[in-house]
């Protein structure tokens, strides 16, 4: 998605001036990386695997984690998402708005060199503490105000302390698409949407890709959501669809929710929601070195290892 804001560049090059204070306001009410990304421990060089896609029927104490691993999958291309989507966010806030009104921020219009023939501005609105802003595109041939169109939209509302509140951010593909700009790689999508907050424990990111309809089918939606707590921990719950999970002639879709800590491991769920053994659990944990210290399947008797070895990360329940 970074190469969707390289207008950004010419806009750096070609502002100067500087911040008001409440400019900085303004700014402070955009999300950053920091605060949306998942923190997912690296995993060490020994660390491989094809998750629960390559299942295997015997488990074994040492063994690479296999949940670690589709976990870390999931977090990477959650982390793409949120850095793809915030990269034009980021880059505003080293731009001095290009006009100051009461209670609104705008920076542009500008010609967009990377859509020929397209004008770009972004728009920052306040009321109180609660801000909405707009990331606008239009033919460079039109003059009319209505000739613009919104690409992504967001919203903040400030709660106490910089940064500190709940927010929504929505890229709108489809009227992107609608307006004939190149998109990319994201023509396959309808639209993106993150909600987040952080104002309470634990902070909270959802994140949802709906997919342009394929006939017959229609758009389908993939949900991400990633929980944080202080001192390191961490949960993501996703669906990993059509996976080789359990014995028999089907492919699953399951939920998986893996917890972690910051330099202990974690422990990972999944259930079974469509393929054989529907509503089957399966729980795993794994150490500081992603190998797994416990094992247990629902359709079977017996696990491997000990439970007491899997770390508490029961304050997610709380």
């Amino acid at each position: 998605m970074r190469n969707l804001w390289p207008a950004l560049l010419c806009l750096l090059a070609a502002c100067g001036g500087n911040f008001s204070n409440e400019d900085l306001e303004y700014l402070n009410a955009l999300p950053s990386r920091e605060a949306l990304a998942s923190k997912l421990p690296e995993s060490s060089a020994s660390t491989i695997g094809g998750g629960l896609a390559q299942r295997r029927d015997q488990l074994a104490l040492g063994d690479v984690s296999q949940l670690y691993v589709d976990t870390r999958k999931a977090s990477t291309d959650f982390n793409a998402s949120v850095d793809g989507l915030l990269s034009l966010l980021e880059n505003i806030r080293t731009v001095p708005p290009t006009t100051r009104e009461p209670d609104r921020r705008t920076w542009g219009p500008w010609r967009d060199d990377a859509h020929p023939g397209n004008d770009v501005r972004f728009v920052m609105d306040r009321a109180g503490d609660f801000f909405e802003y707009h990331l606008d595109y239009k033919p460079s041939s039109a003059s009319a105000e209505d000739a613009w169109w919104t690409f992504l939209e967001g919203s903040f509302k400030a709660d106490a302390g910089i940064r500190v509140g709940e927010g929504k951010l929505h890229l709108l593909i489809d009227v992107a698409l609608a307006h004939g700009l190149n998109v990319g790689e994201l023509r396959t999508l309808k639209r993106l949407d993150i909600d987040y907050q952080n104002k309470a424990l634990p902070t909270l990111v959802e994140m949802s890709f709906t997919s342009q309809p394929v006939p017959p089918l229609s758009s389908q939606q993939v949900r991400y959501t990633y929980r944080e707590l202080t001192g390191g921990l961490g949960e993501m719950r996703f669906l990993l669809k059509e996976t080789d999970a359990v014995p028999g002639n089907l492919l699953e879709d399951v939920e998986i929710t893996s917890r972690w800590t910051s330099n202990s491991g974690g422990v990972a769920t999944f259930v079974i929601l469509r393929g054989d053994l529907m509503g089957a659990s399966y729980k795993e944990c794994w150490d500081a070195q992603n190998h797994i210290t416990f094992a247990k399947r629902s359709w079977e008797f017996f696990g491997i290892g000990k439970a007491s070895d899997c770390p508490n990360l029961s304050a997610f329940d709380n």
